[in-house]
């Protein structure tokens, strides 16, 4: 290896050291921003006098109301038609000879699914967090001509913005290959190795990071890797339904020729009045999972908090809260995981929540997003399982491989295919 290459080498490394920094840090705002706004919502509640308007749910329904008219503006000051999220991240990557990521609509997207996911609306933050690693590396790719190839600059911004939001190094390196690139080479590899790198150290020195859903599960036996085996069946048609819902009302409301001021008012209204009798399925619900753990819900109540969330959540992607689609999955996988608990439980099995709650999770999700490996690992770090949680690897493959094989592609790969299909037209 001569000088320059030795030079343009660590070049190349410090330049993704500082966009994971960077990407870690934004990505960091965003999730921090998302809780600041949600202690205001509990601060405004615990002042009114009067217990009518006390009541939280009276706060939630205003945030959902505040959220549609700011996204409505952004959608007017950024000149959405549509909003850009993981799979032009992957178009971008995957097809190098499409154009560019549009940063203005990927900007914009980004801050309509910040306010969405703020004001309680049913949609996640993964997908925007992906797409805002993304957006912010290629501004800094056009303001500064940072001489690092798009494809390094893309994915160094895509994992450092996962482990800045979700403190998952390893996850979110296993992502941008398993899922964004589907190809690897040293150089991409030690980029995105040194930005994973940096991105976690400036969580660890500026931010406070708490695990999503704390989990402690037993030793791995026969039996569980059994019971591992045996949902992927459930888990595929669950993600199956949650995909083909995704699907189905975004068709269905691209035939109707309402205004995006009015669906999406009419969303808020829907998301406000099904809240008022299942205020669980709003936001992230973590809480709710929280629960599901324990126990605390009962059969018929699971199932319809599945459903709900499943169809609560096309609705806002469909009719105008832009959010992501994980943390919604990771709900639904665990109400399915409590469910089949609770039915072994019932049946004189035992209490096997906590494992059936995080393969449930992962083999819902994975077969969702198409990323089995990716998912073991997010388990893994989100719930501080350990290597007791490595079982879930099972269930996320099999799962995936049932869904991809019999049933539907995965959610990502069918926005890809979508693109693909524009872009030849």
């Amino acid at each position: 290896m001569t000088v320059r290459q030795i030079k343009e080498a660590i070049s190349y490394l410090v330049l993704a050291v500082v966009i994971g920094a960077a990407t870690s840090a934004v990505a960091n705002l965003f999730i921090q921003g998302e809780i600041i706004f949600e202690l205001l919502g509990n601060f405004f509640a615990s002042q009114f006098s009067v217990q009518f308007l006390k009541s939280a749910l009276w706060i939630q329904a205003i945030a959902l109301f505040v959220g549609a008219a700011l996204i409505l503006q952004i959608r007017r000051v950024f000149g959405v038609t549509h909003w850009s999220g993981p799979a032009e991240s992957m178009f971008a990557l995957q097809y190098r000879a499409g154009p560019p990521l549009n940063t203005r609509i990927g900007t914009g997207s980004v801050l309509a699914a910040f306010i969405a996911c703020s004001s309680g609306a049913p949609v996640g933050q993964y997908g925007p967090v992906i797409h805002l690693g993304a957006t912010v590396s290629q501004s800094l790719r056009e303001r500064i001509r940072i001489p690092l190839r798009p494809d390094i600059m893309l994915s160094c911004g895509i994992s450092g913005a996962i482990t800045g939001a979700f403190n998952a190094p390893l996850a979110a390196t296993v992502f941008v290959f398993e899922v964004m690139l589907r190809r690897g080479s040293l150089p991409v590899f030690a980029a995105v190795a040194f930005a994973t790198a940096s991105a976690y150290v400036v969580n660890q020195v500026f931010f406070d990071h708490r695990l999503f859903l704390p989990v402690t599960i037993q030793q791995p036996t026969l039996l569980a890797g059994c019971l591992a085996a045996l949902i992927t069946p459930l888990c595929a048609l669950v993600a199956w339904f949650y995909v083909c819902s995704l699907q189905k009302l975004q068709q269905w409301s691209g035939k109707i020729t309402l205004s995006p001021r009015v669906t999406i008012t009419v969303c808020a209204f829907a998301c406000a009045a099904i809240g008022s009798v299942l205020p669980e399925v709003l936001g992230l619900g973590r809480q709710t999972m929280q629960d599901m753990l324990q126990g605390n819900f009962d059969l018929r109540l699971l199932i319809t908090l599945m459903v709900g969330k499943v169809l609560l959540t096309s609705l806002c992607i469909a009719w105008g809260f832009y959010g992501g689609i994980v943390a919604p999955a990771l709900f639904v996988g665990a109400a399915t995981g409590a469910l089949l608990a609770k039915v072994l439980l019932l049946l004189g099995f035992g209490d096997w929540t906590p494992l059936l709650l995080l393969n449930a999770m992962a083999g819902v999700t994975a077969a969702v997003i198409g990323a089995p490996l990716t998912l073991t690992l997010l388990i893994v770090e989100l719930t501080g399982a350990g290597i007791n949680g490595a079982l879930v690897v099972v269930t996320a493959y099999a799962s995936t491989w049932l869904t991809r094989k019999y049933l539907t592609p995965s959610y990502y790969q069918a926005q890809l295919n979508e693109i693909l299909v524009s872009a030849k037209t």
